[in-house]
């Protein structure tokens, strides 16, 4: 694929105006009208924490702040499998969006940043605690929020792929959930990635979860730094990006 030709089309050619709206719909919004769901967000991490805490007795405490931040932009983000099909299926609202100048790609980038706005309290929290730790540094919490982004993208563009798939509403949470606990928990992402032979950890890099929490743990000091993983990363972000906008459904074709 032509670099220049991706470029321009994601980055020169995305309805700011309609993500910006749409990421305070569904974000913004969503955490005023409900804000017991930044503790429902953060329950599932903070439980592992505590497990990994009491098995490790306290040695892997910090894999699991690291992962934390991982596993919550991840969630959030692949949380968008449910929310899309009900938007199309229940709301309508993908009908409404193709009838405008609005395109598949500005949808996913109004997920992304939405449901970045909605994890940021969880991500402000494991920043407390790595603060206590004293693993944070400016560098680092920078690198976080870079793979952030990126794992955003890709898990919405994931999630917003399979959501448009789904013809039926009913059990379309279900889907989400189990989703989201396997390309989740099985990647390394609450514990040590070199504790994999390499064949396994590049296997679970079908994932973009993997790449995202070994990037982390190598700048964290948590592991050895492996660069290769910029490159899966990046790869499979621009994978998902080109597969939700050529064969995601959106306009009847």
């Amino acid at each position: 694929m032509d670099w220049k030709i991706f470029s321009s089309y994601v980055v020169i050619r995305l309805n700011l105006k309609f993500i910006w709206s749409f990421a305070k719909f569904n974000g913004v919004s969503f955490l005023r009208d409900n804000p017991w769901s930044v503790v429902a967000n953060i329950v599932a991490p903070c439980c592992l924490l505590v497990i990994i805490y009491l098995l490790s007795g306290g040695s892997l405490i910090a894999y699991a702040v690291v992962g934390g931040t991982v596993a919550i932009i991840a969630s959030t983000s692949l949380s968008t499998t449910g929310q899309s099909a009900f938007f199309k299926l229940e709301f309508k609202i993908q009908d409404l969006l193709v009838s405008t100048k609005v395109r598949i790609l500005d949808y996913v980038a109004g997920f992304a940043v939405a449901q970045l706005l909605f994890a940021s309290p969880g991500i402000a929290f494991f920043t407390i605690l790595s603060i206590v730790l004293h693993i944070f540094t400016p560098l680092r919490f920078a690198t976080t929020i870079v793979v952030g982004v990126i794992l955003a993208m890709t898990t919405v563009s994931i999630g917003v792929f399979v959501g448009g798939k789904i013809k039926r509403t009913i059990g379309v949470w279900a889907i989400s959930g189990i989703m989201s606990s396997l390309l989740t928990l099985l990647p390394p992402t609450f514990y040590p990635y070199k504790i994999l032979p390499t064949w396994v950890l590049y296997v679970l890099s079908i994932s973009p979860i993997t790449p995202a929490a070994v990037i982390l743990q190598g700048t964290y000091g948590l592991g050895k730094v492996n660069n290769a993983m910029w490159v899966v990363l990046i790869g499979e972000a621009i994978f998902y990006i080109c597969l939700v906008k050529k064969y995601g459904t959106w306009a009847e074709r």
